[in-house]
């Protein structure tokens, strides 16, 4: 089933402020050690641990807002294979679900796939089986968009004449490498832009 589908794949302070401050802690240091103050080592000891904080803060904040990201595009990427077996069940083309998950390309690609199913009196039974990765997400501090690697396995998704419930004798399912590109849209939500099917046995 996924052979039916084939898209293209196309796409903290001031440097002088911070001088000046060095400045004032030397000649404090100049005139405690005069005065037989501890050594000026520990004072500078003390000096970088706030800005050491905020940058692990900061890290942090950056990977969780990632993590988040990455799980929401997967979630939606598998949501939409959901959405497109169980319209294909009936190749309703038309099915509003269709667009929970996709837009774009993705979306027009599956519409097309059921409908030429509709016209020749064909249905998809079974479901698919993914196992999804992300290679990337971009802009890094804050993503937008979710590059996904899949090897989807639709061996047990397979087309069926939907009068005689026959298995059609067209190519067999098989595990096919699949790109797939998640966009944030408004709102905050996430769906497949578009996305691209390779041949059976390509994974």
């Amino acid at each position: 089933m996924f052979g039916v589908l084939r898209s293209r794949q196309d796409r903290p302070g001031s440097p002088l402020v911070w001088m000046a401050a060095v400045a004032v802690v030397a000649a404090f240091l100049v005139g405690c050690t005069t005065r037989g103050s501890p050594p000026a080592h520990a004072a500078r000891s003390a000096v970088p641990s706030a800005p050491l904080s905020s940058q692990s803060s900061t890290t942090s904040s950056s990977d969780s807002l990632q993590q988040v990201v990455t799980s929401h595009a997967l979630s939606t990427y598998l949501a939409m294979w959901r959405d497109f077996a169980a319209a294909g069940q009936t190749s309703d083309w038309q099915s509003p679900t269709l667009s929970e998950h996709a837009t774009g390309d993705a979306l027009l690609q599956m519409s097309r796939g059921l409908y030429a199913d509709h016209l020749n009196g064909l249905v998809t039974k079974g479901a698919p089986v993914d196992h999804p990765s992300v290679k990337s997400a971009s802009p890094p501090a804050d993503p937008t968009t979710v590059l996904i690697s899949d090897c989807g396995d639709s061996s047990h998704w397979l087309k069926y004449n939907a009068t005689t419930g026959a298995v059609t004798s067209g190519a067999p399912g098989g595990r096919q490498a699949i790109t797939a590109e998640v966009k944030a849209q408004a709102g905050g939500t996430w769906k497949v832009d578009q996305f691209a099917v390779e041949a059976v046995g390509t994974c």
